[in-house]
């Protein structure tokens, strides 16, 4: 198999595992489509790599950026692994949290990865090949009344 024809999607590519991963499957041969909120640090990662990349920029917390990301994904054929890895998150107790970070945590964390997993799934299984890989943390596993929503998405 010839991976140079094969994409991989990696959202929250602009830090962290998301470099990592872009890094990674780059120098694997995939040509890479690297999505996160800043441009400017998509650009400069871009740059580093040695094989094709693309970029777009998306809040995944906007619900229409998030669309169009799905829209723009369904609409290809040739994306082979899609890394759902964006994510951030809040501190503080609930009750004192901002509730619309709090909101957007949940929009990145659960609605983005199952809104562009269903954008990428249908082609993924008529072609009988591609994965998904969907990033979390072990947070997921305890509790913390500092992040109780962090924790819980």
């Amino acid at each position: 198999m010839q991976l140079t024809k094969k994409l991989a999607v990696i959202t929250g590519a602009s830090s962290g595992l998301g470099t990592v991963f872009a890094q990674r499957l780059s120098a694997r041969g995939y040509r890479v489509l690297l999505v996160a909120r800043r441009a400017d640090r998509l650009e400069a990662l871009r740059q580093t790599l040695g094989a094709p990349a693309e970029i777009y920029p998306c809040d995944l917390a906007d619900p229409a950026g998030t669309e169009q990301l799905a829209l723009f994904l369904r609409q290809r054929s040739d994306v082979a692994l899609l890394v759902n890895n964006a994510g951030f998150g809040t501190q503080g107790k609930f009750h004192e949290t901002d509730y619309g970070r709090q909101v957007d945590m949940v929009h990145v964390h659960v609605l983005a990865t199952m809104r562009l997993t269903r954008a990428v799934l249908p082609a993924m299984i008529q072609a009988g090949a591609g994965a998904i890989i969907n990033v979390s943390s072990v947070a997921a596993y305890f509790r913390s009344a500092g992040n109780v929503s962090y924790c819980a998405t």
